[in-house]
């Protein structure tokens, strides 16, 4: 890749940032489709610099991860409106100076449960933040039941008084026999790899568990679902699907991904 004056720069930014596989993606997508552009990552505990930045320097395509996807949006100049029901923004496109804010989490969470049957089903969420008010919005909009269990009950209660669903604490999650469970927290990543969620007692044969984390590529969560004959999916269908959909957002153009599965697959694999 080689950079000159007339390079656009782009950006992942949240705190921490070391961890993420962004500029790996982004970088070899620019690198295939030989767009003059490169991807940085700019850790800040506080949002407002961060948007000041992407306004001064400036940053034409932001991916925003943990703690800013609901922080950056009073600071934003239009958001989406898929964005604004869900209450998060992952992206932002700077455009001539104005900064519009996106969801993409909800396309790749949908990519990632593609099959899966929802409707009228019960799906057991964990977390509450950003990431599983995405997954809570997709989980309404296709008409499943949602129950929620979090460490932060007024957190998991602001997120059920948006979107429906009860809360249950973990000693009660084998009240419910689920159908779906998704895992929005950071437990279980890189380096904390003997980390679950859940107990795995409550995975249910049949079911499906979904793992937003992507590093490893089988969590133990994952491993856990398959040998109790559950559907393990991993969140690096979610982390490639929302990354390109961002790049279409920018770029106003589709990729395939194939490719790109490639790269990240590898890159996860080495780490």
């Amino acid at each position: 890749m080689s950079i000159s004056p007339a390079t656009k720069l782009t950006a992942i930014i949240g705190d921490p940032v070391t961890h993420s596989l962004s500029p790996l993606l982004h970088n070899a997508l620019y690198a295939k489709e030989g767009v003059d552009a490169v991807m940085l990552a700019f850790g800040n505990p506080s949002i407002e610099p961060l948007v000041a930045a992407i306004r001064a320097l400036p940053v034409h395509l932001a991916a925003v991860t943990m703690p800013h996807k609901q922080t950056i949006m009073p600071l934003l100049d239009e958001i989406d409106e898929v964005a604004r029901d869900i209450g998060a923004v992952n992206t932002v496109v700077n455009r001539e100076g104005r900064l519009h804010g996106y969801n993409t989490d909800v396309v790749g969470i949908a990519e990632a449960l593609k099959g899966v049957s929802l409707r009228g089903s019960r799906a057991l969420l964990v977390g509450a933040g950003g990431a599983a008010r995405t997954a809570a919005y997709l989980l309404k909009r296709e008409g499943a039941s949602i129950y929620c269990t979090n460490r932060d009950r007024a957190q998991a209660d602001d997120l059920l008084g948006v979107f429906g669903g009860s809360f249950l604490e973990t000693n009660a999650l084998d009240s419910i026999s689920f159908n779906t469970i998704i895992n929005a927290t950071p437990i279980g990543m890189k380096p904390n790899v003997d980390a679950m969620p859940i107990p795995e007692e409550f995975i249910r044969e049949g079911s499906a568990v979904f793992d937003l984390v992507y590093s490893p590529l089988e969590t133990k969560l994952l491993a856990s679902a398959k040998a109790r004959g559950a559907r393990a999916i991993s969140g690096l269908s979610m982390f490639l699907a929302q990354g390109l959909e961002q790049e279409r957002l920018w770029l106003e153009k589709t990729f395939d991904e194939s490719y790109y599965r490639g790269v990240l697959e590898k890159a996860v694999r080495e780490r």
